[in-house]
Formats: C-alpha cells, structure tokens, sequence
C-alpha cells in the first residue's frame, strides 16, 4: 500500500492582495514545510515532549515570536522570526539525533478527507495502526483502519455483491443515491429488486402496422429454387 498523505491546502491571498499578507503567507508556507519534514521524521509534538524543560521554553517562545511578528505586521521581525523557528527546529532534531531517540518507523498509510470532514486512514496492521496515533499525533477528526478491520466491514452481504460485481465489471464505481433507496418511485424496500417489470406492457402492446410487404420476395420454395 502506498502511503499517500493530506496534504494542507495553500490559500492564495484575497485580491486585492495586501502586501504584508503576500509576504506573511509566503513566509508561513516556508516554515510550514519545515514544520512537516521534521513531523514526518520524528513525529508530531514528540520531541518537544522529551527535552528538558529549558529546551522547550525556549522553542515556544521562538514560536511566540512568529505569531508577534504578525500581529505587529512587521515583514523585518516575522522574516527574523520564521528564519529563528527554523533553526529552533534544526536545533531540536540535532538534540534527538545526539541523544540518540529513533526516527517514527515507517507506516505505510493511505489518507483520505471525507464530506463530513472527518479524515480515514488505512494502515495494514493493528499495530501500525497504534503506532501512527502515537507518532502522528492524536486528531479527534481521524479515524484509523487496519485491513483486517476493513475485511469484516467488507464481509456484509451488500458489499460482498458489490464485490462480485467489481470483480466481473473492474469499471463499475459505486456511487451515492441522492434518496434512500425505498424513496425511488415503485422501488418498494429496496429500491431496485422490486421495481415492476415492463415486459408485460411489451408483449401484450398494441400490435405495429407492417412496413415492408414481404409477399413481393417470394416464398421460401421459391427463393431455393433459385
């Protein structure tokens, strides 16, 4: 499985655009960049979690500093102070690396955003599953699935027929109905099996006035004969 990750949208600024929100929103992206770099090599908050008390006040008054800056909008003291969160960063990674604390082992992983907002990810085992809350950091908007649990999800009688489907048409898409299915009209409980059959309308139908006069090509004995 592929890891595939959501990756935080860049918001162009509103146009007119005002020159210090161009240059603030610029700085922030760069800074942002670190900031996941470092997030993915060593997971989220968990450094911070381990240095000494000194270390981490340090940092976030760093941190504090960015968020002055933009406050006062003042391009030279947010230009200064995303430059000195970058090195707090730097300087944080320098600390594991000497101390000897190891990388976030990989987990391979698939995201997706759903309409609601809530975020799916798919890990293949039970313990990665674990180990990515514990090292991406808990989101109340996250909701993690190994195979496994996808598997009996997938055991229902429903998607086993989507399945079987799928597998003989590898196009078909399941899509959402824009009703629940007993709304769709004569679509009785389940809006599909039940629906009333038109054959009955086509076979006993009106019968159609002829168009070609066949008379004029002979009969079958006589077309052998030829």
């Amino acid at each position: 499985m592929a890891t595939r990750n959501i990756k935080k949208k860049v918001e162009q600024p509103s146009i007119p655009a005002d020159p210090f929100e161009l240059f603030m929103r610029s700085k922030l992206i760069e800074l942002l960049n670190v900031q996941q770099a470092h997030e993915k090599k060593w997971g989220v908050s968990r450094l911070i979690g381990l240095v000494d008390e000194e270390f981490r006040v340090k940092f976030w008054t760093q941190s504090e500093r960015v968020y002055a800056a933009q406050r006062s909008r003042d391009e030279v003291r947010l230009s200064k102070a995303v430059d000195g969160m970058k090195k707090a960063y730097a300087a944080l990674e320098q600390w594991a690396v000497t101390t000897g604390v190891s990388q976030v082992p990989e987990i391979k992983n698939c995201q997706y955003e759903m309409r609601d907002g809530s975020i799916m990810v798919v890990v293949e085992t039970y313990e990665d599953a674990l180990h990515f809350d514990q090292f991406m950091g808990h989101d109340s908007r996250r909701h993690i699935w190994c195979m496994e649990e996808l598997e009996l999800v997938m055991n229902a009688e429903v998607v086993k027929e989507t399945m079987a489907l799928k597998r003989s048409y590898p196009a078909a898409q399941m899509v959402r109905l824009d009703k629940p299915a007993n709304k769709f009209p004569e679509g009785g409980a389940t809006g599909l099996e039940d629906m009333k059959s038109d054959d009955d309308a086509i076979m006993k139908g009106k019968r159609v006035d002829k168009v070609f006069d066949t008379s004029a090509y002979g009969s079958k004995t006589h077309q052998k004969a030829l």
